[in-house]
């Protein structure tokens, strides 16, 4: 393990992630979902509370900026009318199954079971961008999966104390990071008939 401090690095790495991707939404080049961005604030910002009360350590406070940045990112999204993705039905049914997770934390007083919930539900609110990363990669900014991918494994390696509410949440992140980059990265075959299906999707 090493020093806690390192937590600090933690941050910035994720912060500077975060920036990329705020700085190309706000010129149009990436599109992030709305429903994916604003349950991925909520979602965190919960669990956060709930580590800090079942006695988490200084690692929480990578939750707390997990929970913040997707709010920034949500709110560069209306700046530009060309940086965001157009919600489907899809979209909107995993952000239902997502706030009914968040709505149920609120009769839960167990800092543990909320946790597990907040995790839930940030997964639900995921899945609408990992299909868009997936269908459309050049929609998304790699750099920034990359680097909390980075970010979760130096907050990791802080951890000195094991308990379920300190690594629970920060090797959720890293997995769901190493996910999406991976998806962006893969390579793929990209139709004309694909390639024009984007652009009119871009323009609606």
């Amino acid at each position: 393990m090493i020093n806690q401090n390192f937590i600090w690095l933690a941050l910035a790495i994720a912060l500077v992630g975060s920036l990329y991707y705020i700085k190309d939404t706000l010129h149009g080049n990436t599109r992030p979902n709305r429903v994916t961005f604003f349950l991925w604030g909520a979602a965190p910002l919960i669990a956060y509370y709930a580590q800090r009360s079942g006695g988490g350590g200084i690692q929480i406070l990578y939750t707390l900026i997990i929970a913040i940045v997707p709010f920034f990112i949500f709110a560069a999204s209306f700046v530009n009318k060309q940086a965001f993705w157009k919600i489907t039905k899809f979209d909107v049914t995993c952000g239902v199954f997502s706030f009914i997770a968040l709505l149920s934390l609120f009769a839960i007083g167990n800092p543990m079971l909320a946790l597990l919930l907040s995790v839930a539900a940030d997964f639900f609110a995921a899945l609408p961008t990992i299909i868009k990363s997936y269908r459309y990669p050049e929609t998304e900014t790699t750099f920034t999966y990359a680097a909390e991918i980075a970010s979760s494994a130096i907050v990791l390696l802080t951890i000195h104390k094991w308990a379920f509410i300190n690594y629970f949440f920060v090797i959720y992140i890293l997995v769901m990071n190493i996910m999406f980059t991976t998806i962006l990265v893969m390579p793929r075959k990209r139709t004309i008939a694909t390639l024009g299906s984007i652009d009119t999707t871009f323009k609606k």
